[in-house]
């Protein structure tokens, strides 16, 4: 029983992703192709035929499905990826008002930004 429950919402949850990175890939500022990554891992674990769907699209597929089997970016990928990540925690910081929290938001900020970036340069780099 609890398993059927684990594959519903992981099949749910595949779907909300889905609906994200597809979104990604019309919306400028939101990121499309992890979500895509994570909705593919969502479906790997409830749905083959989803999974499938996701990895082999014409459009998307190939990063996902080159992301699964070598967990690598290709080089602009990883300046775009790390470039987004510095220019947005930049704003978010020296544009919030000063308040009591202001510096714990501050200093979480910049720390998820190190972490995001540390795990964007640990990834090997594929060629496109």
């Amino acid at each position: 029983m609890i398993n059927r429950i684990k594959v519903y919402l992981l099949y749910v949850a595949g779907f909300i992703f889905l609906g994200l990175g597809i979104a990604g890939y019309v919306l400028p500022g939101l990121p499309g192709t992890i979500f895509l990554i994570l909705s593919a891992g969502c479906f790997v674990r409830s749905n083959d035929r989803m999974y499938r769907w996701v990895t082999e699209h014409r459009i998307f597929g190939k990063p996902v499905k080159r992301f699964l089997e070598t967990g690598g970016m290709p080089l602009r990928a990883k300046l775009i990826s790390i470039s987004c990540i510095w220019i947005f925690s930049a704003i978010s910081v020296f544009l919030t008002d000063y308040d009591a929290l202001f510096y714990l938001f501050k200093g979480a900020v910049v720390f998820l930004a190190i972490v995001g970036t540390w795990y964007i340069l640990s990834r090997p780099t594929v060629r496109s």
